[in-house]
């Protein structure tokens, strides 16, 4: 026996009526309780505070440190792969690996200590000669205790040393 189509289309709407969502319960006043309002709340977090990009007061210290000790291995953590290693007055060097940014600071060797961190006055003077770019804002500019002062200078991007310019006498830099 076959169904009228119409009859198939009143059927399936009365099944489908019972997959709807309840109905709110009437009360016995005959008024329908309202629907309960979730807010979302935050979610709490134990998290420390996220720390400002870039190195801090205790990085530069370690720098300073590193280069007043010899103890240049200890510079490996922070320096960017691949370092621009500069020289100046030399054809020396460009982009190196960390290890090798390490091993040309052999070069310091003949500088004396102990090394003291450049005032900013004399870091504008370095910025106004001829090789400025390499004490951009925010470099750590170490002088070695020599009578023409052994210039370092670390450029820093976040956490990382992207750049260190090495002068072996400060006069360099004047020329």
């Amino acid at each position: 026996m076959r169904i009228p189509r119409v009859a198939a289309v009143a059927l399936l709407t009365l099944a489908l009526v019972g997959c709807t969502p309840d109905e709110p319960t009437p009360t016995p006043s005959g008024t329908a309780t309202p629907a309960e309002t979730v807010t979302p709340q935050p979610e709490e977090t134990t998290e420390a505070p996220v720390e400002p990009v870039g190195l801090s007061a205790d990085d530069y210290d370690n720098l300073k440190a590193s280069i007043e000790s010899g103890n240049t291995a200890a510079l490996e953590g922070y320096l960017s792969s691949p370092v621009n290693f500069i020289i100046a007055a030399s054809e020396c060097c460009g982009p190196l690996t960390p290890l090798e940014a390490i091993s040309g600071l052999d070069y310091l060797s003949g500088a004396t200590g102990p090394w003291a961190i450049a005032t900013e006055s004399l870091v504008a003077e370095y910025r106004a000669g001829s090789y400025g770019e390499y004490f951009p804002e925010g470099a750590l500019v170490l002088l070695s205790n020599d009578t023409d002062p052994y210039v370092v200078s670390f450029s820093t991007e976040g956490k990382q040393v992207t750049g260190l310019f090495i002068a072996g006498g400060e006069s360099v830099l004047y020329l």
